[in-house]
């Protein structure tokens, strides 16, 4: 997705700065939204608005009684364990930049 000229014009930011109640970050097997710069900058605006942020897999909802994505909780874990912003991959470098300008 193009940003445009300014990462806070785009849909998903406005989006998520219109009063909206939380979100759903959905995760697969790699947790692979947290190598995504899009993503954690999503992360970062959700944080900011204090929204309630979820993980969900294809198990359903991480800390909920019916999920059993032990696996991906883990791998979650180490991600954020490990996470370097800068190495963090998109489809545009422009994009890329303007949210770092961010």
């Amino acid at each position: 997705a193009d940003l445009g000229d300014d990462p806070m014009e785009s849909a998903f930011a406005r989006t998520l700065t219109a009063g909206i109640k939380g979100v759903a970050m959905v995760l697969d097997q790699e947790v692979q939204p947290l190598t995504r710069v899009w993503c954690l900058f999503e992360f970062l605006l959700s944080s900011r608005q204090h929204l309630e942020l979820v993980f969900v897999t294809n198990a359903g909802v991480i800390g909920d009684d019916g999920c059993s994505s032990f696996d991906i909780a883990l791998e979650l874990g180490k991600k954020i364990q490990s996470l370097q912003v800068a190495t963090c991959g998109a489809s545009s470098e422009k994009d890329k930049k303007d949210i770092f300008k961010y």
